[in-house]
């Protein structure tokens, strides 16, 4: 594969097979074959006519054929409701519209292999901007196979657009007021982003007047409006992304010092092949080859960036590491348009620029090419230090990132004003923007959310994405497997392993909340977990009956071969009253009683096990699915990845 997409240029070829580099996804797998595009996504703006409506309805069509995600600036429709002169009718507004882009991309995916990544902007002021933030909201109920209504549930067209990602683009006038006045239409405005985002994910924020500055074609293109699905590339209508990451991995020398000069020429190297992969030109429409001709944008970016920390022994959650992070993509931005101003002189500038290209940086998501390259994700933290793949025999392997010692922090252990202090550190030197997840415990409040916007747009952040761990409930629904037959039953039923009449016993005293309450567990000889009994001070009969009830199923269930590891995990996910602050300082706080005995019982394996039932799956593995650089992420590391 190298060969065929280095243009045979041995440099090319060994900076990507030493994985110092690599271009984006649809380079990797198209240049060379004379088929699809080498860009992942495009940006088309959706002007108020029905013409318009149509013919970007057409493109869109040709781009997720080509393999390409597409983002829709649709504030220039007007209104819901607004008079049609011609027809003396009524608009639709831009929310049908939005519904017509998700049929044609579910048109495409019968022919392809999945959904394109899809993006919907609308201008903070908009008079459809309530109905456009609440378009996906759906109660958690809908999302499974218990829905009384089923096929009549009245939800199942915001059902249609779960494919899609939202955004607001907001002013600076919008978040100054709101920021002043909480109770102003502003405020209340952000306050309902805030309330949907905690329930869905969406909508995230586009800053749309940092955005535009240093843009140097407002004169004469106008206005930045919208952006690629996943944020990180500001767009004029027609253009496309073209985009690598650089392995920071790969620039940490044995003695824990980073290689600057390796870093420098690997990004020399790097712009000048994104400038030869954009003058080949591989896009499907000759709109999009204007647009990508007239501006000459690449976006070269960084990924590994949590390991490259690990790798140094510093916290990602340190002022260290967000002044590190700052000094890296300054470094990498100089050296990029130093080469460009050197490419300039040789084919020529534009635009009164001393360079060829418009912008040269921006951090986007490397879901794929993260993968090839065996690093982390972009600029995330490390959503969990124990991966899961599945294998070509279709066995599954773990594997533990071991870093010698250190353990990171993972990304829902990093408080959430980190998130965005790395964000802010690498926007400062980055042309485009920042792809990034601000990502929050379940626990998260919509004040959380809120203040994560504000405090973003303070940093200087071009977007912000906040994802609340498993606000997204979507859940897949499984196939009924038909019950064995009476001779299969008996063939395979379990024999139950019982502990002898007398066997010692641990007896625990605990405190969970405030409430007192006793373990008793017995081991079989080979020290597996085979009975326990579990029993509360002045909880009343009910209570205490019911927890000991639990205990006698739980003790069958393990003398029946369940695992102990599974039942712990079960309990870990456990959240009820009562529940706090507890007197073990091995479990400082616990979500519930169970919760609390699980981490008990696996001390040692506590503080390293990820929750990874985040509500959304893979759609490929079945695997749970993590949120990272505003996309969804496949944690069983099989490829998969989807914007929305």
């Amino acid at each position: 594969m190298l060969e065929r997409v280095s243009f045979g240029n041995l440099d090319y070829y060994n900076m990507m097979a030493e994985l110092k580099f690599l271009p984006n996804s649809p380079t990797l797998f198209n240049l060379g074959t004379g088929q699809g595009t080498y860009a992942a996504c495009y940006a088309l703006y959706v002007d108020d006519s029905l013409d318009s409506i149509m013919d970007v309805a057409r493109k869109s069509a040709i781009l997720q054929k080509w393999g390409g995600g597409v983002g829709y600036y649709v504030s220039d429709l007007r209104p819901k409701g607004s008079p049609v002169r011609s027809t003396q009718g009524s608009a639709c507004g831009p929310l049908s519209v939005i519904h017509l882009y998700q049929a044609v991309a579910d048109m495409i995916t019968q022919g392809g292999k999945r959904h394109g990544a899809q993006i919907a902007v609308m201008n903070c002021t908009h008079p459809d901007i309530h109905e456009f933030i609440h378009c996906k909201a759906v109660p958690p109920e809908c999302f499974c196979s218990k829905c009384p209504l089923q096929d009549d549930c009245e939800n199942d067209r915001n059902k249609e657009l779960n494919t899609f990602n939202l955004s607001v683009a907001c002013t600076e006038e919008f978040m100054s007021t709101a920021v002043q006045d909480p109770e102003s239409p502003e405020g209340k405005l952000l306050q309902e982003m805030a309330e949907n985002a905690w329930q869905m994910g969406d909508p995230g924020i586009l800053f749309i007047d940092s955005i535009n500055v240093g843009n140097p074609h407002v004169k004469t293109l106008g206005r930045l409006k919208g952006a690629n699905p996943c944020g990180e590339t500001p767009l004029f209508n027609n253009e496309a992304c073209n985009l690598g990451s650089i392995n920071l991995t790969k620039f940490v020398l044995p003695d824990n010092t980073i290689d600057w000069h390796g870093l420098a020429e690997t990004t020399k190297l790097a712009v000048r092949y994104l400038d030869q992969v954009m003058e080949e030109k591989a896009y499907p429409l000759p709109e999009v080859v204007e647009a990508v001709e007239r501006t000459r944008k690449l976006g070269l970016g960084v990924m590994g960036w949590a390991d490259m920390l690990a790798l140094l022994r510093m916290p990602y959650d340190s002022k260290e590491a967000v002044d590190l992070g700052g000094d890296i993509m300054e470094y990498i931005q100089e050296a990029a348009h130093t080469e460009s101003r050197l490419i300039g002189k040789e084919k020529g500038c534009d635009w009164g620029l001393d360079r060829r290209h418009t912008t040269l940086t921006c951090i986007a998501p490397t879901g794929t090419i993260s993968i090839l390259a065996g690093c982390s994700s972009g600029i995330e933290p490390h959503h969990s230090l124990k991966h899961t793949r599945t294998m070509g025999d279709g066995t599954l392997l773990t594997e533990e990132i071991d870093f010698g010692g250190f353990t990171p922090k993972t990304a829902l252990e990093i408080p959430w004003e980190y998130h965005i202090k790395h964000q802010a550190g690498f926007q400062e030197f980055v042309d485009l923007a920042v792809s990034k997840t601000v990502n929050m415990p379940n626990t998260a409040t919509t004040t959380d959310i809120w203040n994560a916007f504000v405090y973003a747009w303070q940093e200087g952040c071009k977007g912000s994405t906040v994802y609340r761990d498993r606000s997204k409930t979507q859940q897949v629904l499984n196939v009924p497997t038909p019950p064995p037959t009476p001779q299969a039953a008996v063939l395979n039923r379990p024999i139950r392993r019982r502990l002898p009449r007398t066997a010692p016993a641990v007896r625990h005293k605990f405190s969970v909340g405030g409430t007192d309450g006793y373990l008793h567990h017995s081991s079989f000889k080979d020290g597996k977990l085979g009975e326990l009994f579990i029993t509360m001070s002045n909880q009343g009969s009910t209570i205490d009956g019911l927890l000991n009830a639990l205990a006698i199923i739980t003790s069958i269930a393990l003398q029946h071969g369940v695992s102990e590891e599974l039942i712990e995990e079960k309990f870990r996910k456990t959240k009820f009253e009562p529940s706090g602050l507890t007197d073990d300082p091995n479990v400082p706080i616990a979500t519930s009683i169970l919760n609390y005995i699980a981490r008990y019982l696996a001390p040692k394996n506590a503080a390293q096990i990820v929750d990874t039932d985040t509500g959304m799956f893979c759609e490929e593995c079945g695997a749970a699915a993590v949120m990272e650089e505003g996309c969804q992420r496949c944690s069983n590391s099989c490829g998969w990845s989807r914007c929305g």
